[in-house]
């Protein structure tokens, strides 16, 4: 008698502990691009453009979006402010307001090892999409206009060659890179290269990573869009705060969708004025599920340091905390419910970070439930995380 009353504790323990309902905001047609989600990883990663328009669907918010300092410098003691105060060596800011690129990645690199406090984790990236296409022309145009350090390791620059001039009618998309940068916190760097993407020196490329298994992904980034007049003036996110991506790999014949997404403190002092902690932020996700079939959604943290409770959330009332393990949330609209369950592989109990749903909407001629799944965080240096949506 007493195993058996064991047993149907470790039943009722193991159940979802709560359901959580959200509500259908609208009962439109599914917007064209979300109905993207549903095809196979295959069919996304043999179209970049496809795959960029994906991955723009995210939206990653900063409560310190905007920055107050036009230039930073390297700190070097007082050498450090007179090369920027004599020879104008430093980043300068080409927006006052952190934005979002998306791009497909075209080069990665990083430190080999601290250059005093500096260890940089590189990724260059192409434009399929016209209005990241647009806005990095926009900062080739001021490289052009400032014209100083016009040599470099390949050579004088030619400020009337592409891709200071151009032919908006013919135009070779790989002329037109931003480079974007971050030194993380060196104490986590190891547990990143680990759950999230190679940071260390011999941990190998793009491709030999778990998390993306691809040379040349696309991905997200959002930050402070600045010319780094170190060298040439050339365009750059310095540093990229909020990075994710969606793996899509040519072969992968499966329909689930796996996002990865991270949020960084810049861990150089460079930056103390564009990147400060703790990062209050938040993360809009895209999802589309077939109304009548399954659904869930895995949540796995991955590289995580201290959350900070007290900080003030970019949240609603209606959130939902990773206590256990698993919970199920219904969506529900007119004549209509949706089912979803919450996995969380490694729950943390904090108020530091909390999940919603929003933007919902029922497809009927269609069978299809889409929206978004939101984050909000409040973490003092980084935060990694997989998303699975899955049946």
């Amino acid at each position: 008698m007493k195993q058996i009353f064991l047993n149907s504790m470790l039943v009722i323990f193991s159940l979802p502990l709560f359901s959580q309902q959200f509500e259908i905001e609208s009962y439109q047609k599914t917007p064209e691009i979300f109905q993207q989600l549903l095809k196979s990883n295959d069919y996304i990663s043999k179209n970049d453009t496809l795959n960029e328009l994906l991955v723009d669907l995210v939206q990653p918010q900063l409560s310190d979006s905007l920055i107050n300092r036009k230039k930073q410098h390297h700190k070097l003691g007082p050498v450090g402010w007179l090369i920027s105060t004599f020879g104008n060596f430093n980043w300068r800011a080409f927006s006052m307001k952190k934005e979002k690129f998306v791009g497909t990645v075209v080069r990665i690199s990083r430190s080999g090892e601290e250059q005093f406090t500096e260890y940089d984790v590189n990724f260059d990236i192409n434009f399929h999409l016209h209005k990241y296409l647009h806005r990095v022309f926009e900062m080739y145009d001021r490289q052009g206009k400032i014209k100083r350090q016009d040599f470099t390791s390949k050579g004088k620059i030619d400020f009337k060659a592409s891709p200071f001039v151009r032919d908006t009618n013919n135009i070779d998309i790989r002329s037109y890179r931003l480079h974007c940068e971050l030194t993380p916190q060196r104490e986590y760097r190891p547990i990143m290269n680990y759950f999230f993407l190679p940071t260390l020196p011999g941990a190998g490329g793009l491709k030999q990573h778990v998390n993306l298994e691809n040379d040349n992904p696309t991905m997200g980034f959002y930050g402070v869009l600045c010319l780094d007049c170190n060298h040439s003036c050339h365009p750059e996110m310095h540093p990229y705060e909020w990075i994710w991506w969606l793996k899509a790999n040519d072969g992968d014949n499966g329909t689930q969708k796996e996002w990865h997404i991270g949020l960084f403190h810049e861990g150089s002092n460079r930056m103390k004025k564009w990147s400060k902690n703790p990062k209050n932020g938040s993360v809009k996700i895209p999802f589309v599920f077939e109304a009548d079939e399954p659904a869930t959604i895995e949540i796995q943290h991955g590289a995580v340091n201290e959350f900070v409770n007290e900080a003030k959330l970019m949240a609603p009332e209606n959130v939902i905390k990773s206590q256990s393990k698993q919970l199920n949330v219904t969506l529900k609209g007119r004549d209509f419910s949706k089912n979803i369950a919450l996995n969380f592989v490694n729950p943390i109990n904090t108020k530091g970070l909390n999940y919603w749903f929003s933007d919902l909407n029922y497809d009927a001629a269609n069978g299809l439930v889409s929206g978004y799944f939101n984050y909000a965080l409040s973490v003092k240096d980084l935060y990694t995380c997989k998303i699975v949506f899955g049946k």
